[in-house]
């Protein structure tokens, strides 16, 4: 993701990006978010519902704990995000925005579909012709 994007991210949801300051050693969120601008809505509303959902839970006196990032990065032309903390809530939200990523361009955030050779990436019509002549 383009380093504008990701600051955006980190900035709104500090909380989730906990480890993103932490050398490679310690965390792989050290190489940022791993995935092309077109997944950021996708990334972005996400996490809000997330965030949302702990703050709520934290207020009614609920204990969750907190999400935090490990890794986020394409892998066979899906979004696919490490964590830890959260309850069945968190990860369904994380699953389906996993899901949806396969529908979706990672380049542009257009309707798209995963290549069929050479390294999986999903991709809307127009970027599967830039990546694959």
């Amino acid at each position: 993701m383009s380093p504008e994007l990701e600051k955006q991210l980190f900035e709104k949801y500090p909380e989730i990006f906990a480890d993103a300051n932490k050398s490679p050693q310690e965390s792989c969120m050290a190489f940022g978010l791993e995935v092309g601008d077109g997944w950021y809505n996708l990334l972005d509303t996400a996490l809000r519902l997330i965030q949302s959902h702990i703050d709520i839970e934290k207020r009614r006196g609920r204990e969750i704990e907190q999400v935090v990032f490990e890794q986020v990065k394409e892998k066979f032309g899906m979004l696919t995000i490490y964590h830890r903390g959260g309850d069945e809530y968190t990860r369904g939200v994380l699953r389906m925005a996993e899901e949806i990523s396969r529908h979706t361009c990672e380049e542009c955030g257009k309707p798209g579909y995963p290549s069929s050779k050479g390294w999986i990436r999903t991709l809307c019509d127009e970027h599967h012709a830039k990546y694959n002549t």
